[in-house]
């Protein structure tokens, strides 16, 4: 649980956070925004409701703050998602350097610092977890296809026509350039299996 000078500096931001909250509301993605909101309170070990854990998540992490702004405007980028997204954004600035271009993403996304990361997928699953200096993109005008519980750690790259599959790890600094079966461990340049998942770590995932 965060520390009580924490909360309390958090707590000063609940005026600038609180129409955003309408905006979270009224969105049509807000299934999506209350599923990332429960994933990160799991990983950061918070118990805070939906408002508090807004606040929380937009005070202390930028990268937070690019996955919320994406939310309020994509896919549907009728009128009132942009008017969303133009209040949110002058109220909360978003990580320069983070760039999301994928409109198709399940809940829970977890983005590790953010710092320099391009993601640009077909399709991202549910509770998929992306590092630092990741570059999900293009090669030969293809983009991957991110499934389930995918983790892709710092410094990696997936690249083109491709899917890593359910539960799949991308290591620091591989090049990912050819599918990923399920509960693969891929590392190297070209990527290659490392080793498959046991049954523990599976379950500790799931």
């Amino acid at each position: 649980m965060p520390n009580t000078g924490k909360r309390i500096f958090a707590a000063i931001n609940y005026l600038r956070t609180f129409p955003v909250f309408l905006c979270a509301l009224c969105s049509r993605q807000k299934h999506l925004i209350k599923a990332d909101i429960a994933r990160w309170n799991e990983i950061d070990q918070i118990s805070f409701g939906f408002f508090e854990s807004l606040n929380w998540y937009l005070t202390y992490k930028k990268e937070f703050r690019n996955l919320f702004l994406h939310r309020l405007k994509k896919p549907s980028q009728t009128f009132i998602s942009k008017v969303h997204f133009v209040i949110a954004r002058i109220l909360w600035k978003p990580m320069e350097s983070l760039y999301i271009y994928t409109d198709d993403i399940g809940g829970g996304l977890y983005i590790q610092h953010g710092f320099a990361t391009i993601i640009t997928a077909r399709k991202i699953g549910e509770n998929c977890r992306i590092y630092q200096q990741v570059t999900i993109g293009y090669k030969d005008g293809a983009t991957p296809v991110l499934e389930d519980n995918v983790s892709v750690t710092c410094g990696a790259k997936v690249l083109g026509n491709l899917t890593m599959h359910s539960n799949s790890i991308a290591a620091a600094g591989a090049v990912v350039l050819k599918d990923v079966p399920e509960n693969a461990i891929v590392g190297g340049v070209p990527a290659k299996v490392i080793r498959y998942k046991d049954e523990a770590e599976i379950s500790f995932q799931g």
